[in-house]
């Protein structure tokens, strides 16, 4: 058994949060959108919240695990940033009837798959 002093964060480990911190922000996503204005279940929206933080650490521990070379101003790094606060934003804006709950959903899947492809990319010109 190896000491709890040497264990480690791995890349993998992080990764693996991340891919559960995406998994609980969709979920609650979903459920948020999904009810009226101010019904959601508050599952819902702590599921969201808590999706929103296990996505940012374990965003940045992969980051720096996998790549402490890489320089955060890079583009595809800051619209993972930039995707990461709107998806945060998101139910607030349907909310405030700033944005109708259908166009809310489809920004969500397109902000969702952007975000596949540029974490799987790393695209460097942008």
């Amino acid at each position: 058994m190896v000491p709890i002093h040497n264990r480690r964060m791995t890349p993998e480990i992080y990764r693996l949060l991340h891919v559960v911190g995406v998994l609980l922000l969709f979920l609650g996503l979903g459920g948020v959108l999904s009810h009226e204005a101010g019904k959601a279940p508050k599952l819902s929206s702590a599921l969201h919240g808590l999706g929103l933080l296990l996505l940012v650490v374990a965003g940045v521990g992969v980051l720096h695990k996998s790549s402490p070379q890489i320089d955060w101003k890079q583009p595809w790094v800051l619209a993972k940033i930039g995707g990461w606060l709107l998806l945060a934003l998101l139910p607030m804006l349907v909310k405030r009837g700033v944005l109708p709950r259908a166009l809310a959903l489809l920004l969500v899947l397109g902000l969702g798959a952007g975000a596949a492809w540029l974490g799987l990319a790393n695209p460097k010109p942008f």
